[in-house]
């Protein structure tokens, strides 16, 4: 039975919050995945020399670059869980972290090629995702 008292929705798309829901799911999965990858750095000294054929990357040790992806990693898988709650200060972050985390790729396209593109294509779909029609999507998750 439909609603006829006069009412109206509150303003805002549905579908833009449905979007900045599953760009803090993707940085939440990012998130999970960076400490993954930097515990399998700090705990298997082949982890990257498989790739590069040196025990550093980027003049660090790659125990050092693990502990550099776990710690980033949390804050990614923070930041997501601040974008699901609608918060500005994560979008800002957000965009910083993704960024940062194209640029790296980037650096990282010679080693991964496929992989490497796939996370280019999946952070500026998060960016996509956060910066087209912010104000609407808060809106629609009910801020």
């Amino acid at each position: 039975m439909p609603e006829t008292s006069g009412s109206q929705p509150p303003g805002g798309s549905a579908a833009w919050a449905s979007w900045i829901a599953f760009v803090a799911v993707m940085m939440m999965l990012i998130g999970v995945f960076s400490v993954i990858a930097g515990l399998a750095a700090v705990t298997d000294d082949g982890f990257m020399t498989r790739t590069t054929g040196t025990g550093e990357v980027f003049l660090l040790s790659v125990q050092a670059v693990g502990f550099v992806w776990m710690v980033v990693g949390v804050i990614v898988t923070w930041t997501g869980w601040a974008l699901i709650q609608g918060r500005d200060w994560a979008r800002f972050l957000t965009i910083f972290l993704v960024c940062i985390h194209s640029i790296t790729d980037l650096l990282t396209v010679n080693s991964h090629p496929f992989l490497s593109l796939l996370f280019i294509l999946v952070n500026l779909t998060i960016l996509y995702g956060v910066t087209v029609k912010w104000e609407v999507a808060k809106t629609g998750m009910g801020d």
